[in-house]
């Protein structure tokens, strides 16, 4: 069976759960990673995170939208590819949390950038969750989209109803222009107000990596 969550909770002993947050948690994870960081590891809070400040440690993230002070690197895809041989730690405002919620055996992230690759990890497992990070507690748009676009592609046909509404919005734009639907998102207008016009086309693109972040322990590296 194929579930898609518009909205994290916590969720204990599933099989395979892939965290989504387009706009832009795991479109950086993936970027990082498929830039050669040696893994990304979540953390809740600021404070958290600049405790895990040493030797190779670059601390990056955002709150509102922009990098706290002290940071290395914020939530923009784009500043990741220089991080070659780095750890990361990342913290942001909702894919983080999204991911610290979820106990399962295994952990992906995903967003449009790994779209074909992610299909076809799950394509071998029989129960996925598919978990939308949303935004400051309400559904995200563009999150509920790559989640269709998952479900479309994996072609299954035991899915739950959420599963169904994700695959059918993303049936209506499957043909048409990715960034244009990306631009009817509440929080990629909120990124253009803030100067992250960049994010959202760079986010917009389908299949530019192969990499497949899998959370290992405490981190997430790539498969």
């Amino acid at each position: 069976m194929i579930d898609v969550l518009f909205l994290p909770k916590r969720i204990s002993q599933q099989e395979v759960c892939v965290v989504i947050d387009v706009l832009r948690a795991t479109s950086t994870i993936v970027t990082a990673l498929a830039n050669g960081a040696k893994c990304v590891i979540p953390a809740r809070t600021v404070a958290q995170a600049k405790r895990m400040k040493v030797g190779n440690v670059l601390i990056c993230g955002e709150r509102g939208g922009v990098k706290p002070n002290g940071f290395d690197l914020g939530n923009s895809p784009t500043e990741y590819f220089g991080v070659r041989g780095k750890e990361i730690v990342l913290t942001t405002t909702n894919g983080t949390k999204a991911i610290s919620m979820i106990n399962a055996q295994v952990i992906y992230a995903a967003c449009f950038l790994n779209l074909r690759q992610i299909v076809k990890r799950l394509s071998g497992h029989m129960d996925v969750t598919l978990i939308c990070s949303g935004q400051d507690g309400k559904v995200a748009y563009e999150d509920a989209l790559c989640a269709g676009a998952i479900v479309h592609e994996l072609g299954r046909d035991e899915l739950t109803d959420a599963a169904k509404m994700a695959k059918e919005l993303w049936e209506i734009h499957e043909k048409g222009d990715l960034l244009g639907a990306l631009l009817r998102a509440e929080h990629a207008q909120e990124l253009i107000k803030y100067g992250f016009s960049e994010d959202v086309s760079f986010c917009a693109q389908k299949d530019l990596y192969d990499t497949v972040p899998i959370f290992s322990k405490d981190r997430f590296v790539a498969e």
